[in-house]
């Protein structure tokens, strides 16, 4: 598993949240990952996290949504932004407030995505905010 100690303990002592308490992730999960949402890397936190998580448990930051939430937000953020978005670059917390977190399913990259920045995105104009989704979650998860 790919995940930081602060997520796995968190995971851990909130394992009515998860699927199942093996925290096992195998590699017909990650040739799910790649076939649905287009995922490249195997070793990827996001494929470790997403396997194991049904309903995400509050950390630091805004709510972090569920795998089929994210699928079901691709197919319209594919319809209303510009090309990549929904594709490449996936939301994966709501969009109700000011700001979205983003997913690259090709870098393993986390954005922070204001509405109105999704072409500077697309451009690659905007800044990263983790360089991986391992250190987004090291940091969502950090005890306070």
């Amino acid at each position: 598993m790919y995940l930081p100690q602060e997520a796995e303990q968190v995971l851990r002592e909130n394992v009515k949240f998860c699927f199942n308490d093996k925290f096992i992730v195998i590699d017909e999960d990650a040739e799910w990952f790649e076939a649905n949402l287009g995922l490249k890397n195997s070793n990827s936190s996001f494929i470790s996290f997403y396997t194991l998580v049904a309903f995400p448990p509050v950390g630091n930051g805004s709510e972090l949504l569920t795998l089929d939430s994210i699928m079901e937000n691709a197919e319209y953020d594919q319809q209303e932004f510009p090309d990549g978005i929904g594709t490449r670059y996936l939301r994966f917390t709501s969009s109700e407030g000011e700001a979205s977190y983003y997913f690259d399913v090709v870098t393993d990259k986390v954005y922070d995505v204001a509405w109105g920045e999704e072409e500077d995105l697309m451009n690659g104009k905007h800044p990263i905010l983790f360089s991986t989704f391992f250190s987004f979650l090291q940091n969502y998860y950090k005890k306070t």
